[in-house]
């Protein structure tokens, strides 16, 4: 339970300034107080811990207000509760997560988070409600740059996008409990292609990575996604969002469809530039769910391998859970696997939402397992369904830590599968290919 520990401590460090300022009767009531939600904080530990992994509701409830309660009685007797913060800041700095490399220059540590830039591509349009013009809908436009501002807190569980409700703990009402979007800065395609090769040129390895996130997803969210996958991976290369305007409603189904389809030339366009302006040696892109449709029908009309000799390549390529009828990604997967270092596909036969895709086009998707897993030359793919991941079983390359650290192992070591840890061999009839062994 050390992720709750700083709350003690930092009573603790701050309790010999709170005697020299608060005396007599006022003090024995502020001890009162005070011992009395620790002494809450204490069970609510105890009940967690007993209930790991899975711990219930009540219990988040039963922390978050004994920890409260503690901020309340010090809050109440200015400047107290100010030397707790101050304190609990203290202690908390220093235990960033992100790692083992160091976190890139151009991203800004906050207290526990880090600010991460998300430079993205969209052919959304701008909100016309006289928002700022960097908020983007549902509605469809032309294509523009622009740079997004993550804040991805380091006490995490990696994977997720938001804080377990405990860390509440921080006695503060806090956005950087989750990861946020912060803002929006809208370029023009030559400041994007500047901007992108400055980072390249505060790096190493002049690596990016381009996510293309999925159906039902806002901006916003997509942004989230980009920046906390970077973290996860320990990415330090330019991390890149193409989103396309998906309605963000469980009901748009079919008019995603159509949008994503109509992405594919924006979509070309973003790759070319991304590719020969901007000094970038490999980009590595992760396409998940339906966003797997614009990646594939863009490779196919986009022969990266003609470029000039001073042009970026394709590094390694995810299809995740895709959202792609299988004959088709069949079809196209070759115009993809020639481009590529490598393709990797994420498979599973308990993905609920590709199951339902099924259904509504009569025709099995490419991110479906089972006996008609696509298989092919060129193509790594791994089946996740052993590991259980999410209820819907489909957002298991960002939220799941067995996914992610199977990505890490390609991503920051060039691995193949038969070098990473946790996936064995399974015989098929089109060749070999590999699945996860269950996890407890």
């Amino acid at each position: 339970m050390e992720e709750w520990g700083p709350l003690v401590p930092a009573v603790a460090a701050i309790w010999p300034r709170v005697v020299d300022r608060v005396v007599g009767r006022e003090l024995e009531d502020l001890e009162d107080d005070v011992l009395a939600g620790l002494r809450a904080f204490d069970r609510a530990c105890e009940a967690a811990a007993a209930e790991q992994p899975g711990v219930t509701p009540e219990t988040f409830d039963a922390l978050d207000g004994a920890a409260r309660s503690v901020e309340a009685a010090l809050q109440a007797r200015p400047p107290l509760g100010a030397w707790l913060h101050e304190e609990f800041d203290r202690l908390a700095r220093g235990q960033e997560r992100f790692g083992p490399e160091a976190a890139p220059a151009h991203w800004t540590p906050v207290q526990r988070s880090l600010l991460v830039p998300v430079l993205y591509a969209t052919d959304r349009a701008p909100l016309a409600d006289g928002t700022d013009p960097g908020v983007y809908g549902s509605r469809r436009g032309e294509l523009a740059h622009g740079e997004a501002t993550v804040g991805v807190p380091d006490d995490r569980v990696v994977g997720s996008l938001g804080k377990p409700r405990w860390w509440r703990l921080r006695l503060r009402p806090d956005p950087a409990r989750d990861v946020l979007l912060a803002g929006t800065r809208p370029t023009d395609e030559d400041t994007f292609a500047r901007n992108v090769r400055a980072q390249l040129d505060h790096g190493t390895d002049r690596e990016a990575l381009v996510f293309v996130h999925g159906y039902h997803v806002t901006f916003a969210d997509a942004a989230r996604s980009a920046a906390q996958i970077a973290y996860d991976l320990n990415f330090t290369g330019p991390a890149l969002l193409y989103s396309w305007p998906s309605k963000g409603g469980v009901l748009d189904y079919p008019a995603d469809g159509d949008a994503v389809r109509r992405a594919v030339p924006y979509f070309r366009t973003f790759l070319h530039t991304l590719l020969t302006r901007t000094g970038v040696r490999q980009v590595h892109i992760i396409a998940h769910s339906m966003g797997n449709r614009l990646l594939t029908d863009g490779l196919s009309g986009l022969d990266t391998t003609a470029l000039p000799e001073d042009c970026g390549r394709l590094g390694h390529v995810v299809f995740a859970a895709p959202d792609v009828d299988a004959d088709v990604f069949r079809h196209l997967l070759p115009d993809t696997v020639r481009q590529a270092r490598t393709c990797t596909l994420y498979v599973s036969d308990r993905d609920r939402a590709l199951a339902a895709a099924r259904r509504l086009s009569d025709f099995p998707r490419a991110g479906q397992g089972g006996a008609r897993v696509i298989v092919a030359p060129g193509l790594d793919t791994i089946d996740v369904t052993a590991l259980g991941t999410d209820l819907l079983g489909h957002s298991y390359v960002g939220n799941h830590a067995g996914v992610i650290a199977d990505l890490y192992g390609l991503f920051r070591h060039g691995h193949r599968p038969a070098q990473r840890f946790g996936l064995v061999r399974t015989p098929h009839p089109d060749g070999d290919h590999w699945s996860f062994l269950p996890q407890n």
